[in-house]
């Protein structure tokens, strides 16, 4: 069975910097990438795989991050699913954050402005939900 990476992010550029940058810290999962949490949202409905996380820019064109969250969080079968799940966003308000933790998201980042940067945050991301064990990863 497949743990991908599920990459939600309208952007072209993030998307393939953040590839880049998990391929440079040995991360060698699948990635599925939506450009709007609306085609995320369907794929998470149907799809047999069991996603690794989540990583979710906030600004999208269909349906945001936090319309993303949301559905996730009313609909049983994902909300018990416990797919790690982490806003990654180039701006950060307090009522933007607060919102993405009272949705109960597992965190929230700051696209860093440098290649070292991203990737020693992506780094610390990884490590943790690998060692983590939460009910998506022992199904």
């Amino acid at each position: 069975m497949r743990d991908p990476i599920v990459l939600v992010d309208d952007d072209t550029d993030d998307r393939d910097l953040l590839a880049e940058v998990l391929e440079k810290i040995g991360q060698k999962r699948e990635m599925e990438h939506f450009e709007n949490g609306r085609d995320a949202l369907d794929y998470l409905r149907v799809t047999t795989d069991k996603p690794f996380i989540i990583i979710c820019d906030l600004n999208m064109p269909i349906m945001n991050g936090l319309e993303l969250k949301r559905e996730i969080q009313r609909d049983d079968y994902l909300r018990n699913k416990s797919i790690p799940f982490v806003f990654f966003s180039t701006a950060v308000a307090p009522t933007t954050v607060m919102e993405a933790y009272h949705l109960s998201s597992q965190g929230f980042f700051l696209k860093e402005p440098s290649f070292r940067e991203l990737e020693e945050t992506m780094s610390l991301i990884f490590r943790y939900w690998t060692k983590c064990k939460h009910p998506n990863a022992v199904r």
